[in-house]
């Protein structure tokens, strides 16, 4: 599919903007996770579609801040609670760590008191220590086998949705969750897998690191897609605002350090800050620094929805509400006015 093609597609679905968040929390926890609640509420208030959270478990003696969030439905229940319209963003629940019955009854329990507003987001993966704990058997698979695991495991989760008889007997899922399978969404790093996701119908979700550019995950997804089915392609978008480039650089260092050296293996080499920025796609500065650096990425021009990140680097939780307000008052209005008249003309 030419790219013309693929970016007409796009043009017809509005453009969404959402909060993301990786829940990495230093204790304590009950402060974070009440922080995190304020966070999105705030990003309601501020008319985002929004909110999304990463599942991650545990606590490490050499790393107190790595966890985070490990129960995503409890956390989205309690939002529920303190919001109306923000939708509830799974992005995603790693399945190898889960039972994917309880997954299907979690979500479906969610989606009834949240009337209706989860978008359950599931991924492959789990590091060795997560699969030492959570499934052993895993630990010394290859790819071939983990990836078949993992097939095993969606499709127990779809079926149970769908309705389908769980175990031997008559039993089925309760409450009905059915209407979750059009609010289906595949965490991916790769062009494979987000082509698999599009086969399936659902929809994407591309994070600031991949393992192969962002527009080339993108245009995987949009090719394999079935003729009639709406794209939903979010783009995670890491943001700092600042007065200036160089002083946003210097205010978010520490971030951009850990950041990058948790992906060091697989991002592009880079060796000063502004480098390590930019394999992160951290785009800061003004407000007009922000959209042109969104505007100048390749893969922009595809996203349905853009998932705003305001993690690293900044020092308290009124920092990041701030930051959202921006972005939403003077980024949103130049970066969607500009790429619904590009994938228009298109």
């Amino acid at each position: 599919m030419a790219h013309v093609e693929r970016t007409a597609r796009v043009a017809a679905v509005p453009l969404r903007v959402a909060v993301f968040s990786h829940g990495t929390t230093a204790p304590p926890a009950q402060r974070a996770y009440r922080e995190e609640l304020d966070l999105f509420a705030a990003a309601e208030r501020l008319g985002y579609d929004g909110a999304w959270v990463r599942q991650f478990h545990f606590r490490h003696d050499d790393a107190p801040a790595r966890g985070g969030l490990p129960a995503p439905f409890v956390f989205f229940a309690a939002l529920a609670e303190r919001t109306a319209t923000l939708r509830l963003g799974l992005g995603a629940v790693t399945l190898p760590h889960e039972d994917p019955v309880r997954v299907a009854e979690d979500a479906a329990v969610l989606d009834a008191i949240s009337d209706g507003r989860v978008e359950l987001g599931v991924a492959n993966g789990g590091g060795p220590e997560t699969l030492d704990v959570f499934a052993p058997a895993l630990v010394d698979a290859d790819h071939d086998r983990r990836r078949d695991a993992f097939e095993e495991q969606f499709a127990r989760l779809l079926g149970a949705l769908r309705g389908e008889p769980l175990g031997s007997g008559t039993a089925r899922l309760q409450p009905d969750g059915s209407a979750l399978l059009d609010r289906i969404w595949d965490a991916t790093l790769t062009a494979e897998s987000a082509a698999i996701a599009a086969t399936r119908g659902h929809g994407v979700l591309v994070g600031t690191t991949q393992t192969v550019p962002a527009e080339v995950t993108a245009a995987a997804y949009l090719d394999a897609l079935p003729d009639g089915v709406p794209p939903r392609l979010a783009l995670s978008t890491a943001i700092y605002p600042a007065t200036d480039r160089e002083t946003a650089l210097r205010e978010a260092r520490d971030g951009i350090e850990a950041k990058y050296a948790w992906g060091e293996s697989f991002l592009p080499p880079a060796t000063t800050l502004a480098e390590k920025a930019a394999s992160l796609n951290l785009h800061y500065g003004t407000a007009d620094d922000i959209a042109e650096s969104i505007l100048a990425k390749p893969y922009s021009r595809f996203a349905t929805q853009l998932n705003v990140q305001v993690d690293d680097g900044y020092r308290d939780v009124g920092a990041r509400v701030d930051a959202l307000a921006l972005f939403a008052e003077q980024v949103v209005p130049r970066i969607g006015a500009v790429l619904t008249r590009e994938a228009v003309a298109a």
